[in-house]
């Protein structure tokens, strides 16, 4: 990949997760980078092509880190704390979930970015169930639970975006350590 393709891509990446989809256009980025918006084009098929190679790179790029920061560890609160801190690490930045620009951005988003921000969320739903389902016997309950944890994620990360000290970031993952020792609490001694 061209080092300006590159640097288009991330000036996108930026403008959504701190404005809008809206904020992603060929013009502002041309003008960020320094180039005309008819250049950006020799890099982009279209804008369409551009916002859906965003959300498949998010994705990597997110379970990258997810993975990176879980290496090592098998207890499921400081995976879920680690998932968390990602959240945090967004807000501290004032960015929004990438996935969540696109969500809020109604018909503005095409059925194909729709899908991948869907495919987004649903792997992420899994992994969390697959991190609750280590915790007690969840067997009909982590995935419900885990599409809680993600919504009370992604909203505390949309409410908490301009606040100084992320309360509900922080409050939900207090919540998640909470659970967590809860259910090991009550889970059978095993020997």
């Amino acid at each position: 990949m061209t080092d300006t393709r590159s640097q288009l891509k991330q000036i996108a990446t930026e403008q959504i997760r701190r404005h809008t989809l809206h904020a992603a256009s060929f013009r502002e980025m041309g003008k960020v980078l320094g180039i005309k918006s008819s250049s950006v084009h020799y890099h982009f098929e279209n804008r369409d092509a551009l916002l859906l190679e965003l959300v498949n790179d998010y994705e990597q790029d997110f379970f990258a880190q997810l993975e990176q920061r879980c290496q090592g560890l098998s207890d499921p609160g400081q995976q879920l704390q680690q998932l968390a801190a990602l959240f945090l690490l967004s807000q501290q930045s004032k960015y929004q979930c990438l996935c969540l620009a696109f969500a809020a951005a109604g018909d503005e988003a095409s059925d194909q970015q729709r899908a991948a921000v869907e495919q987004f969320l649903q792997r992420l739903e899994v992994w969390i169930s697959a991190v609750l389902a280590r915790t007690a016997d969840h067997a009909g309950k982590a995935q419900p639970l885990a599409r809680v944890i993600l919504s009370a994620l992604e909203g505390a990360l949309l409410l908490d975006r301009d606040q100084p000290q992320a309360p509900r970031l922080n409050a939900v993952s207090q919540w998640l350590v909470t659970l967590i020792r809860n259910h090991s609490d009550q889970q059978p001694e095993t020997l």
